[in-house]
């Protein structure tokens, strides 16, 4: 999309948008524009493409890092109004060994979709990347992006202590955590700051949009608004929102139980009131439900947001060896759950979960 496509609406209690950019942004045609499928040819799903980030770096380097994307959000979204003033916010995107396109496309379109006042600053904190193009040349191209700071870690520390190095170094009133392989959508982050700015202790989560691995087309999950939760084995699962607790207005905000983990806002403060992450986590598996359970357990409330979308690339698989390989997926899972709950509690999961071992 444009230079002209940037949205810099976003404040006054009004519907937050700039119709004129958005009907430009409508017209923009090319490779994946308006979140479309990039037609493939059978040379464009070698493996290689695949292996060192999980999703095709070649289709992605040849879409555009600022493209269109289609508004699939529910229509009242765009007669919703936000609070005159909304606080600021530290978005903080770890990355490890990310693609330049994807990685670049994250940030763009953060910077070219969000109210300019309403970002306090982006940072993407480096784990330990050995990719040359995310060294020198990510440091230069960053230059001309004066809200963007990097910081790197001096070893392999996981993305839990990453996002906890981000976001001990936020300014921001409201830090959000997003994924280096993301695509915000139109004015996804005022919704978001809308519900913080009523109520401090509520951590907001966006829908989650899926963006192809293979074509980088754009489209919702299955089922779209639905609920977290986690089965026996501790994975992640959606499940539909019961009749009773459903919204006569699609657009209105849903509570769950738990996220899905990636992507979120919380109030800064607030987020270090309940402790931030457990440090002895490794790699990545169980923040989720730590973050989650903490939030309801000390009196705050969690959220997913209808008006904010933001795409996201689920990869095909983990392009990157994690030390331990998935026990220590386990353990961080298993971790978080002895850590949370009474004994009683977790010899009753234990007893029924065939896959549990000892964490401690």
């Amino acid at each position: 999309c444009r230079k002209d496509c940037i949205m810099t609406a976003g404040v006054g209690r009004s519907a937050c948008e700039h119709w004129r950019l958005l009907l430009s942004c409508a017209a923009s045609t090319g490779n994946g524009e308006q979140g479309k499928p990039f037609p493939l040819t059978e040379s464009d799903r070698v493996d290689q493409a695949y292996r060192e980030n999980g999703f095709n770096i070649y289709v992605s380097d040849r879409i555009s890092l600022n493209r269109s994307l289609p508004d699939i959000r529910h229509e009242n979204c765009k007669q919703r109004l936000y609070a005159e003033k909304l606080p600021n916010t530290s978005i903080i995107i770890p990355f490890h060994n990310e693609g330049w396109s994807s990685l670049l496309r994250t940030v763009h379109s953060v910077l070219n979709r969000s109210p300019p006042q309403l970002i306090a600053e982006v940072i993407l904190v480096d784990d330990f990347s050995d990719k040359e193009h995310l060294k020198v040349a990510l440091e230069e191209y960053m230059k001309r992006m004066p809200k963007v700071r990097i910081l790197r870690t001096k070893k392999r520390e996981g993305l839990i202590r990453t996002r906890l190095l981000g976001a001990a170094a936020a300014k921001g009133e409201v830090i959000t955590f997003l994924d280096s392989h993301c695509e915000a959508n139109v004015n996804w982050l005022p919704p978001l700051l809308d519900r913080i700015s009523q109520n401090r202790k509520t951590i907001v989560c966006p829908m989650i949009d899926v963006i192809d691995h293979d074509n980088f087309g754009y489209d919702t999950q299955a089922g779209d608004a639905m609920r977290g939760a986690f089965d026996w084995e501790m994975y992640y699962k959606r499940i539909p929102i019961p009749a009773e607790l459903q919204k006569n207005d699609p657009s209105e905000p849903f509570e769950s139980p738990v996220m899905a983990g990636g992507l979120f806002a919380v109030d800064r403060k607030w987020f270090w009131e309940l402790g931030g992450y457990d440090t002895g986590l490794e790699i990545w598996g169980g923040e989720q439900y730590e973050i989650s359970f903490k939030v309801w357990m000390c009196g705050g409330r969690m959220e997913d947001i209808p008006c904010s979308r933001v795409g996201h690339i689920y990869r095909k698989y983990v392009p990157y060896k994690v030390p331990g390989g998935i026990n220590t997926l386990r353990h961080s899972a298993f971790r978080f759950f002895f850590t949370s709950v009474s004994p009683k509690e977790f010899f009753f999961f234990f007893f029924f979960s065939h896959t549990a071992k000892p964490v401690l």
